[in-house]
């Protein structure tokens, strides 16, 4: 009888790890999850613990015409990336822990699976309606208004 209780024990400690890990294995963006964690940028789960959170904003003109950055870039399943973007208005949400971490323009750029540079394409950035030529070294700030222009 001893044993039955050990053995429902067991197997119920098993059912509850397969359980919690089955998200995890299963997410269909864990090489994307890898691949900024590879470059730095971590997951937030929630905004408990936050130290920091900024919002600069982007605006990518292409040949005149404005570049829409996707709805919820840098969200995929089980991780928010410490930069994404809620919606296509082009606001830049960083979010971290670390109150001294600092996000270079290229950051945003590797989650949004974007190139800075267009092959063909001249590109001028102002900051804050100044000519900038840190390009993807550019440090975000909160409420900077950061415009990439491409023209051939």
């Amino acid at each position: 009888m001893k044993n039955k209780y050990i053995w429902i024990g067991i197997f119920l400690i098993i059912a509850l790890a397969i359980l919690l890990a089955w998200p995890k294995l299963t997410n269909p963006h864990k090489e994307t999850i890898k691949k900024w964690n590879d470059l730095g940028i971590e997951c937030i789960s929630s905004h408990q613990n936050i130290s920091q959170h900024i919002h600069p904003h982007l605006t990518v003109i292409v040949d005149g015409a404005n570049q829409t950055i996707p709805m919820e870039t840098g969200i995929v399943r089980n991780c928010m990336a410490e930069l994404h973007a809620h919606d296509a208005s082009g606001v830049i949400h960083i979010e971290t822990v670390d109150a001294d971490k600092k996000f270079k323009l290229q950051d945003f750029f590797a989650v949004w699976d974007e190139s800075l540079n267009k092959p063909g394409y001249k590109l001028e950035m102002t900051v804050d309606g100044i000519l900038n030529n840190e390009l993807e070294n550019l440090i975000m700030t909160d409420k900077q208004q950061i415009i990439l222009k491409y023209s051939k």
